[in-house]
């Protein structure tokens, strides 16, 4: 027992550990790029507008048409009113800063073009018209925020924009049936952020404590004296947990979008990282769909090589899942390997089932002993939770096939094969609960409550092997959690390069 609590405690801090070494990679990668984009003279903010999936919503507000054109997104208007091309605010725009709008376009036919922005969701939207000319057969329109005279709907003045969170929409005007091209839209700096050749791992402008009450009033402070700084140097303290470090990054980017977030301690050379070729990413797919094949085709009746099935499903998923190609668009490559996994798993499983098990319990006991993680679910949310968010019937039903997938990825098919081993019970609980806690890499509070989870199902697996009961009390408790834990003790429920958003 107390060999098991140690190695219990060791796993759990190797996982705030391991989460935190991957954040920290992960900003410091996202600085050095940053870093590179601006002594480049290359934007910040930018947005290739090709089709019509570049835009909000995916379409045009107002009387006009639009569609794929050879040099950027085609406008047709229908009637010579005006309408609205929203584009995507996907974190904090600084208009401060970066006031010059520069866009790429060209018309058949003379137009105006008119701004709105709006800063948050529940904020006043502020409209500029016709603060550019489009002039017919033009190629550029540089527009400097600054100096347009800005108003809500009512009439009231309105500050010239300053960081932008939520809305920003360009406006245009042109003749019934006349036809807009745009291509790049960015925005450009008045003057270039001095930055430094190199930045030594203890160079910093601003130095942010951990407390976030105390940072937000250090970076207030520290407005007065590098207010006029596009990109100051921000510095993360040392030792604190992944979900800190982002908090602290969201803090910064609210109220200085172009700072650069430097992890402690670490250096940044001028030269710029080359990112891996896509092939590279094919070529490890490629060879891991054979490998699954090969393993399948050699598969008797009886398991011989537990560990090798083991490692063929687990694979596929931490490829996915730990090697962060999980992110706003998904790795092509990385879901083909997970979806594979699963397929390799359940032809497995078909085939030949080597540990009994059944999918419903049998008793009351077979369904109410696995909700007893339900009970630290409740008491963690009541502690440091919030009132619960309404969540989707269709939301609730699609997790609970979600947590019975999982779980029988993990008791069924990980933990029947190492049944076949000569490992100990302690140490197939350990394995199993340890690696589904990796699956939910990089979120380390996640990863530390699902380890401690799946510890107690794994358990009474084995001593009552019925999945249903134990999907059910997975998806009640993780619904419970998404619905009040979230935004407090436990960042958020995203996995892979979703939970740095």
């Amino acid at each position: 027992m107390a060999g098991f609590g140690t190695a219990v405690v060791l796993l759990f801090w190797a996982m705030a550990a391991l989460s935190a070494w991957v954040t920290r990679e992960h900003l410091a990668k996202h600085a050095q790029l940053e870093l590179a984009t601006l002594r480049s003279g290359q934007p910040l903010w930018q947005w290739r507008l090709r089709g019509p999936g570049d835009l909000v919503a995916h379409r045009v507000f107002g009387n006009a048409d639009i569609a794929r054109g050879p040099n950027g997104l085609r406008v047709t208007s229908r009637d010579g009113s005006t309408f609205d091309l929203g584009l995507p605010v996907a974190g904090p725009v600084d208009l401060a800063h970066w006031p010059l709008l520069h866009l790429q376009l060209q018309s058949d036919a003379e137009g105006t073009l008119g701004l709105i922005y709006q800063t948050s969701e529940f904020s006043t939207a502020c409209t500029a018209n016709a603060v550019g000319r489009i002039p017919p057969h033009g190629n550029e329109l540089v527009i400097d925020l600054r100096s347009l005279s800005w108003h809500s709907d009512s009439g009231k003045p309105c500050r010239p924009p300053d960081v932008v969170t939520y809305l920003l929409r360009l406006r245009p005007q042109l003749p019934a049936h006349a036809v807009l091209q745009i291509g790049n839209v960015d925005l450009q700096a008045a003057q270039p952020a001095a930055l430094p050749v190199s930045i030594a791992a203890d160079m910093a402008d601003i130095r942010l404590p951990s407390a976030l009450a105390v940072a937000q009033a250090g970076l207030t402070a520290a407005s007065a004296q590098y207010g006029g700084r596009s990109a100051p140097l921000v510095r993360l303290p040392a030792g604190i947990s992944a979900e800190t470090m982002l908090s602290l990054r969201d803090l910064v980017k609210r109220h200085w979008p172009g700072a650069l977030v430097l992890p402690f301690g670490q250096a940044f050379a001028p030269a710029r990282e080359e990112a891996l070729p896509g092939w590279l990413d094919w070529g490890v797919c490629a060879a891991y769909l054979i490998g699954l094949v090969w393993i399948a085709l050699r598969q008797t009746r009886e398991v011989t090589r537990p560990w090798l099935e083991i490692a063929a499903i687990a694979a596929g998923p931490l490829w996915l899942i730990a090697g962060l190609r999980w992110g706003t668009q998904l790795s092509i490559p990385g879901v083909t390997a997970f979806v594979a996994a699963l397929v390799f798993a359940a032809q497995s499983d078909w085939r030949r089932r080597p540990v009994w098990w059944r999918w419903l319990g049998r008793s009351w006991a077979d369904w109410l002993w696995p909700l007893v993680p339900l009970a630290v679910t409740v008491a963690l949310t009541l502690v440091d939770g919030h009132g619960l968010v309404h969540l989707e019937p269709r939301h609730m039903l699609t997790y609970l096939g979600w947590a019975l997938l999982q779980q029988w990825a993990m008791l069924a098919f990980v933990m029947g094969r190492l049944r076949l081993t000569a490992l100990p019970q302690p140490v197939i609980i350990l394995i199993t609960a340890a690696l589904f806690g990796l699956l939910h890499t990089p979120n380390g509070s996640l990863m530390q409550l699902c380890f401690m989870a799946e510890l107690w199902w794994a358990w009474r697996f084995l001593k009552s092997p019925c999945l249903v009961p134990i999907a059910v009390a997975h998806a009640i408790c993780a619904l419970l959690v998404e619905s009040g834990l979230t935004g407090h003790m436990l960042r958020s429920l995203g996995v892979s390069a979703r939970f740095f958003l």
